[in-house]
């Protein structure tokens, strides 16, 4: 055996740092130290036991599962052993590896069934909903969102507006806003289909026979066809004014020529009023819409 001496000064008597080593040098036999050995096997044991709980409790944190930690618990109340029931040393010895043993054993199968109902319910959800199945959801949604409130705007155009299914469909049909149509027919005709100005413009749209002809219309008068040129017209104008709409609506009212000849809405009360109540209404109608989507999703 080797020791680790400690030799003093005097060069007297050899000393060592480890209890038993001290113990052998003075008198100890073989049979008296393997006895003191004994002795602590079941606290290094027992520190075992307490070292393999530590490592399933870490699992079971790390899985998310409830019955882990409480079968520890249970292994850590099981360490503390009254003096009356200790085993002899051999036998606590035996008992307690097989213990050890039996706790692994116990925190391995409850892991495994933790595990097992975290894949379960993961393959479930995958069952429910596949990869494929969830992208072309993901896809189809904004779609089926707009067609939704598509539905929504055309029965509120047709429910609240005059001749709002008529404006609506021909607003969509040339790519402009609903509101904006509605908006130039209530601010050149009140909706009133056989409106007549001292110009000659006619119909809800208010148009005179030469646009009204240029844009496909034969019968003004039809608040069908006056809406369908009415429509084509104003989405000639917003096109030849690189998508302005108030220059559009400006145009609508004074004439294209005037506008590109003032670089805009022309200096005419009238023409500035026209484009106000224009921008005004279609505001406000927007507003209304919007309040009415809003309370539907509710």
């Amino acid at each position: 055996m080797a020791l680790r001496l400690q030799i003093t000064g005097s060069m007297g008597e050899p000393k060592t740092s480890r209890p038993f080593e001290e113990r052998f040098l003075d008198g100890y036999d073989r049979h008296e130290l393997r006895n003191e050995v004994r002795k602590v096997k079941p606290s290094r044991l027992s520190g075992m036991r307490r070292k393999y709980a530590t490592w399933a409790l870490g699992g079971a944190l790390a899985i998310g599962g409830m019955g882990i930690p409480l079968k520890v618990g249970q292994m850590l109340k099981n360490t503390q052993t009254p003096a009356s029931q200790r085993l002899p040393d051999g036998e606590s010895e035996k008992a307690t590896t097989r213990q050890i043993a039996g706790d692994l054993s116990s925190a391995q199968r409850i892991a495994s069934e933790v595990a097992g109902g975290v894949s379960s319910a993961v393959q479930d959800v995958a069952a429910t909903v596949a990869p494929t199945n969830m992208a072309e959801k993901v896809a189809e949604a904004p779609v089926k969102l707009a067609l939704m409130t598509d539905d929504v705007k055309k029965a509120f155009f047709n429910a609240e507006i005059p001749f709002g299914s008529l404006i609506y469909s021909e607003a969509k049909k040339n790519n402009l806003p609903p509101e904006l149509v509605a908006a130039v027919a209530h601010t050149e005709s009140k909706f009133v289909p056989t409106a007549r100005s001292h110009a000659g413009a006619v119909g809800l749209m208010q148009l005179v026979p030469r646009t009204g002809k240029w844009m496909g219309a034969r019968n003004l008068n039809d608040p069908a066809q006056n809406v369908q040129a009415g429509a084509k017209y104003l989405r000639y104008l917003t096109d030849r004014f690189g998508g302005n709409t108030q220059k559009a609506i400006a145009a609508y009212n004074a004439g294209e020529g005037n506008v590109r000849r003032f670089g805009g809405v022309p200096p005419f009360r009238e023409t500035r009023n026209y484009v106000s109540r224009v921008q005004d209404y279609q505001r406000d109608l927007g507003a209304r819409l919007e309040s009415h989507v809003a309370t539907l999703g509710e």
